[in-house]
């Protein structure tokens, strides 16, 4: 049994880079809701991520969803505008507070992810001498 790719080579640097953004896009999504749910952060600045999510759901955009790829990059764009402006504004003690928090559930989560289990396929072959 042979494997077959199709397309180029995937680049490890470059797919670790992604894997590290998205793992700092949730964490920061995550950051964002425990501020929300936070009441010592100021009811104005809550405003800012349902303004974000407004943006993304009202029919238009700065750039129509229409034209492939662009249009969908500035959502992302406002989308990640809208967190970091939200946790630049919130109170910087408890943004530390969460982010410590936050960063020990992550060291947690990657010490688990560090176990790596090595499976080699065998062939079961019945009585009969069929596969």
């Amino acid at each position: 049994m042979s494997l077959q790719r199709s397309g180029p080579p995937v680049d490890p640097v470059k797919s670790a880079a992604i894997l590290e953004w998205v793992k700092d896009f949730f964490q920061q999504f995550q950051l964002v809701w425990h501020l929300l749910l936070d009441r010592r952060v100021p009811i104005f600045t809550k405003i800012i991520p349902f303004l974000t999510v407004a943006y993304l759901v009202f029919p238009l955009a700065l750039i129509p969803d229409a034209v492939l790829g662009l249009g969908q990059m500035d959502d992302l764009a406002v989308l990640l505008l809208g967190l970091r402006s939200f946790i630049a504004l919130c109170p910087p003690q408890l943004v530390a507070k969460y982010q410590a928090t936050l960063g020990a559930a992550l060291e947690t989560w990657q010490e688990d992810e560090k176990v790596i289990i090595d499976v080699e396929p065998i062939e079961v072959i019945d009585e009969e001498g069929e596969e």
